[in-house]
């Protein structure tokens, strides 16, 4: 019996802007159930990795595996199947400012669930919001919302459908030390509430080493290091330890992402 193909596997990938290469041959597989962070300087090409995670970028060369399929071979219709099985968060949550909170989140379920009836609608996302303790605050707008409010109402956004995957871009961007800390542990509660696979672009190596199962660090459009947290730690490689060193980051204990 053939084993299942992995969830997410990145094969030889490349991906130049004009003369500017971004990736140059990148080699990863997401592994199914765990939490992965790709870390890496500004400018290394994380948000163009993850852009193509979920179709959104074509490379010029190389293939992002979905369960084995290569996503730039799918046509208009599978992609759409495909992306309902991912979830997003966006940096700054990426609400729609004219749109109520409950507008908000029930964006997938009208997109993807056409004709579901409205009570229903209103019941999901209710149910969605309560799980991240937000309670009776569907009536709200964005700009009534602090910014704590605004990522979990983002998470209940990218987590309505029950997705497979969730993609995380920078949670942690401008946010006080406090805040990171509490998105660390929403993004860990959600990995171990929905046993969904979840990839993390960051470049906070405390949220790194408090939430990664496996990390990837992109130096020069290549991963140059891949591991557990206690392996990343161990690298031998200078760039690695030096991005390692200047964060700053003490002998954290990561989160429990699973039972």
């Amino acid at each position: 019996m053939s084993e299942t193909p992995p969830i997410l596997e990145v094969v030889n990938l490349h991906k130049a802007f004009g003369p500017k290469a971004v990736l140059r041959g990148i080699d990863l597989t997401i592994e199914t159930g765990l939490t992965t962070v790709i870390i890496g300087g500004s400018g290394s090409g994380k948000s163009v990795l993850l852009k193509h995670l979920i179709g959104l970028l074509e490379p010029d060369e190389g293939d992002v595996l979905f369960y084995g399929q290569a996503v730039r071979t799918m046509e208009a219709q599978e992609l759409i199947k495909m992306r309902a099985k991912f979830g997003m968060l966006f940096q700054q949550g990426a609400l729609f400012d004219s749109m109520s909170v409950l507008d908000n989140v029930a964006f997938p379920l009208r997109e993807h669930r056409r004709g579901m009836a409205a009570d229903e609608v209103r019941r999901l996302v209710t149910e969605s919001l309560n799980t991240l303790d937000l309670y009776d605050v569907e009536h709200l707008f964005p700009a009534e919302l602090s910014g704590g409010m605004k990522k979990r109402v983002g998470l209940a956004r990218a987590t309505i459908l029950l997705p497979e995957i969730i993609l995380y871009d920078e949670p942690t961007t401008g946010l006080d030390p406090i805040m990171i800390t509490q998105v660390d542990d929403m993004i860990a509660a959600t990995q171990r509430r929905l046993k969904v696979t979840s990839v993390v672009i960051s470049h906070d190596m405390s949220s790194t080493f408090r939430i990664g199962q496996r990390i990837a660090m992109l130096h020069e459009g290549k991963i140059i290091c891949y591991g557990t947290p206690d392996e990343v730690r161990r690298s031998e490689d200078p760039v690695v330890q030096r991005f390692i060193t200047v964060s700053g980051t003490g002998p954290l204990q990561p989160l429990e992402a699973h039972p």
